[in-house]
């Protein structure tokens, strides 16, 4: 029985070799940073170029390590050189993608995307829908924007839903259908037209209250009283924000600017963000140079 047992086991096959996988994925990792830096050589050699010239969009003018950074970025998701400085953008320290551009990466992907409908409902309002499949699927995904839903979310206060409705309903549902059938290769990035997607977080404050020195009062009144009634501030909607600083940038003359200001003061009671007065300034002094 020994004996036929020892040859039993003598005939399997051999064990196959364990990978060692810590090793396979740390040369991996390795092989990776080596391509990241010779990209990176060649975008900086590139951007080193492009931000002195006027094919530059304004954002990357000047400023080649932020090309380079776009450049790099765009490269991953299949643009060329300049096709990348035209898709990214960056609001308060966040990288962005325009929606056209987010709609080309699922292409490239894969996808298909159609536009099912971009029409003027009954009422008059624009109506936008926008359709998609994932690579290898059949399954279609239907992303639908109107005013309702607009004005629900709070984008509706930006103007150019009035002048230009459908084209920006048309951006929101290419950005979301973008997410919906390629989020892989969008790693969650969101549009220009998405101005709450680049919010931060306002600090939060802690306050103290000594209540030995608070009035005797018993009772929800004594409590309020103790504790003290502090009304909240207000919050800015950014895209009010947006909107203003595009009034002030289209502003021909110095009286229309003036009246943009106006406007502005009575939209914020008076308390006008810094980036809205600034803007309004340099482009006071933009239109006295003219």
């Amino acid at each position: 029985m020994s004996q036929e047992l020892d040859t039993t086991t003598n005939n399997l096959p051999p064990a196959p070799a364990v990978a060692n996988t810590g090793q396979t994925l740390m040369q991996k990792g390795v092989e990776k940073l080596r391509q990241h830096a010779e990209l990176k050589a060649m975008a900086m050699d590139y951007a080193d170029f492009i931000t002195q010239t006027g094919n530059c969009p304004d954002i990357y003018r000047g400023k080649p390590a932020d090309a380079a950074a776009a450049i790099i970025r765009g490269t991953a998701l299949g643009f060329d050189p300049d096709g990348a400085l035209e898709a990214f953008f960056v609001i308060k320290g966040k990288t962005g993608m325009y929606a056209r551009a987010m709609i080309a990466v699922a292409e490239n992907v894969g996808c298909r995307v159609w536009e099912q409908e971009a029409t003027q409902g009954e009422d008059g309002k624009p109506r936008v829908t926008w359709c998609g499949t994932r690579p290898g699927s059949n399954k279609v995904e239907t992303v639908t924007w109107d005013m309702k839903r607009a004005e629900a979310a709070g984008y509706a206060t930006n103007g150019r839903y009035k002048t230009n409705g459908i084209e920006m309903l048309r951006a929101k549902c290419q950005a979301e259908l973008a997410r919906i059938i390629a989020p892989g290769a969008l790693m969650g990035l969101y549009s220009e037209q998405e101005p709450t997607a680049f919010e931060r977080p306002e600090p939060v404050k802690a306050t103290a209250t000594r209540l030995d020195a608070a009035p005797k009062q018993g009772g929800l009144d004594g409590v309020r009283a103790a504790l003290g009634q502090k009304q909240e501030e207000p919050v800015i909607d950014q895209s009010v924000v947006q909107g203003f600083l595009q009034k002030i940038e289209d502003a021909k003359d110095r009286a229309e600017l003036k009246a943009v200001s106006t406007a502005a003061k009575k939209a914020f009671d008076d308390d006008v963000p810094n980036e809205v007065s600034e803007a309004a300034n340099n482009r006071w002094k933009a239109l006295g140079d003219q």
